[in-house]
């Protein structure tokens, strides 16, 4: 369908009129000299709602969380030179983590390349190895045609990052505009197509073979919104789901059939032994690297592996792969589900592997609770998770970044409904990540109660953005896990490094005082009596608060890190620290 416009329109405006016409509604960003004309048409336009940042990175993180939650494309805008630089970060998380995210950057003006110009730089080589796709439009003409690919790409297949520089000529040249409507714009959920029926019936005869039969979900199942099909799929089975980080929450945690995440991190030697026992592993969109699959040592020789994935270049990567499937794991499901409706009376009963799996669950939660009741000098993060899940809502969704935070989450916290509850960086570990991206997840979800997780390393990194969930309005509560130092980075020094700690402790800061200059109201937690009543009262608030928790060093409690747990109780000679 073609609309012409009879006005000249300058590049910016087009640029503006292809956002919205994919669907954009709220962009995060950092403006700059080049990108003048581009916020002066959105100003005009009005049909997008612009988060103003504090730093390029951290709005790259709010568009990835965004993404994440609403299973939609997140869009940053940044400048030319720095901002570019500065959103590389963002832009390899979201790549690597198969999550839609759209940079629209502007840059110099043509005619001043290779003059040295002030905010030059190779803009697509710097973002090449970060993103599924990048551009440079050279001319007016083809502003839509570009946006449009550019959204295309980053949704449909295997999801990630695009990238689109335009340059500040470009921008404010004027043209008579023809604007060609599309039917719809794309989605996560379009053009995907599913396994052939050979593929399906190959999978029905090693389920019927199968006695001790499991599923690993990744966070393909949260793309793919696989979570109906799945459970279906399960219970049609009588098979337990085990997910990675990623995919936890693809099946609800207190589900019968839920075992939890798995893996070094995460994870714990219950889950694994569960995976190794099995005869019959079936992968759903996941890469199982090394922290996922313990560097394989969560499988057996003897197992039956398939492994299905919307990406043939994950297939068969990191595992030995004896049925390798192509296709969305939706349709996959799906086809299963109507194969395996007539075949009910000829799947085993599960009886013995459902027995067995019950006994080494309740070993885990015996544990927990254990855990949970040890009296520490500080707040005890196993109790402190524990207080916390006692009065959240199931709709709750948590953001962690990458260090102590997120073996506690996966490991302690059950999810109670399916779907993308928890949010965290797998694919490069950001410290920095989980305070704005629990901004960009209280943009896409204002209603969701929005837990956001960090040390105080992180929070160092993050901290300017504080202002942002202020201004903006967003009543997110934030909890910085304090202990005066890289806590990971300290563990590993103590378990692997003779206790030689270096590079790795700072002084103590008032992150109360810091988030109150910020606006924000701040409390502190010292000890495991505080927790419920200032917890309770971060609830009960309608403006952002952080909670500053003094927690045990990594020096007197280790976090639940499988390999750690198990390196602690043996003679140093004989630790190994994991690869990734």
């Amino acid at each position: 369908m073609l609309r012409k416009k009879d006005n000249n329109m300058n590049g910016s405006d087009i640029v503006v009129e292809s956002l919205v016409e994919n669907g954009v509604t709220h962009i995060f960003g950092v403006p700059g000299d080049t990108s003048m004309n581009f916020h002066d048409a959105l100003s005009r336009n009005g049909k997008i709602q612009y988060i103003v940042c504090r730093d390029e990175r951290n709005a790259a993180y709010m568009a990835d969380g965004y993404a994440r939650v609403l299973n939609r494309h997140g869009v940053v805008d940044v400048p030319s030179g720095g901002g570019v630089l500065y959103c590389i970060p963002g832009l390899a998380e979201s790549n690597d983590s198969s999550i839609p995210l759209v940079c629209i950057s502007s840059d110099i003006t043509m005619s001043s390349e290779e003059t040295e110009a002030l905010t030059d730089v190779r803009q697509l080589e710097l973002t090449a190895p970060v993103t599924k796709w990048n551009c440079k439009i050279k001319s007016t003409k083809k502003i839509q045609q570009y946006i449009q690919k550019a959204f295309r790409i980053a949704l449909l297949g295997k999801p990630g990052a695009t990238h689109v520089s335009i340059p500040e000529n470009i921008h404010g040249e004027e043209i008579v505009w023809a604007y060609k409507k599309t039917a719809r714009p794309p989605s996560l959920f379009s053009l995907k197509s599913g396994p052939g029926n050979y593929d399906c019936l190959a999978v029905k005869e090693a389920i019927l073979k199968a006695k001790y039969p499991i599923i690993i979900a990744g966070g393909g199942v949260h793309s793919s919104g696989a979570y109906d099909p799945l459970l279906e799929f399960s219970e049609k089975l009588g098979a337990f789901v085990a997910t990675s980080i990623n995919g936890k929450g693809s099946i609800s945690e207190v589900h019968p059939l839920s075992i939890g995440v798995i893996g070094a991190n995460g994870g714990s030697e219950e889950t694994n032994k569960i995976v190794s026992s099995a005869d019959l592993v079936i992968i759903l969109g996941s890469k199982m690297n090394n922290v996922t699959s313990m560097g394989g040592a969560i499988f057996n020789e003897e197992q039956t592996i398939i492994q299905v994935d919307i990406s043939e270049k994950i297939l068969g990567t990191n595992v030995y792969t004896h049925l390798p499937i192509l296709g969305d794991i939706v349709q996959f499901l799906r086809n299963m589900n109507n194969i395996l409706r007539d075949e009910q009376q000829n799947i085993s009963s599960r009886h013995q592997w459902k027995s067995m799996v019950g006994e080494i669950l309740q070993r885990k939660k015996n544990r927990i609770k254990i855990e949970e009741k040890n009296n520490t000098k500080f707040v005890n993060p196993a109790k402190f998770f524990k207080t916390l899940m006692s009065l959240v809502d199931e709709n709750t969704i948590f953001i962690a970044d990458a260090g102590t935070p997120t073996p506690y989450i996966a490991s302690y916290c059950r999810m109670r409904l399916s779907g993308r509850h928890t949010v965290m960086p797998r694919a490069h570990g950001s410290l920095g990540y989980a305070l704005p991206a629990a901004i960009g997840v209280k943009v896409a979800k204002p209603d969701t109660t929005v837990v956001s997780m960090f040390g105080d390393g992180s929070f160092g990194m993050a901290l300017g953005d504080l202002e942002t969930a202020k201004r903006v309005g967003l009543p997110i509560i934030f909890v910085n896990f304090q202990n005066n130092s890289y806590g990971w980075i300290k563990t590993i020094q103590k378990l692997y490094y003779d206790e030689r700690y270096y590079a790795v402790d700072f002084d103590k800061i008032d992150a109360t005082r810091i988030s109150e200059g910020f606006g924000l109201k701040a409390k502190k937690i010292s000890s495991n009596d505080e927790i419920e009543s200032v917890l309770h009262w971060s609830l009960q608030q309608k403006s952002p608060v952080l909670l500053d928790v003094y927690i045990e060093t990594p020096t007197e409690l280790i976090p639940p890190v499988v390999k750690w747990e198990r390196d602690k109780t043996v003679p140093v000679e004989k630790r190994k620290k994991l690869t990734y």
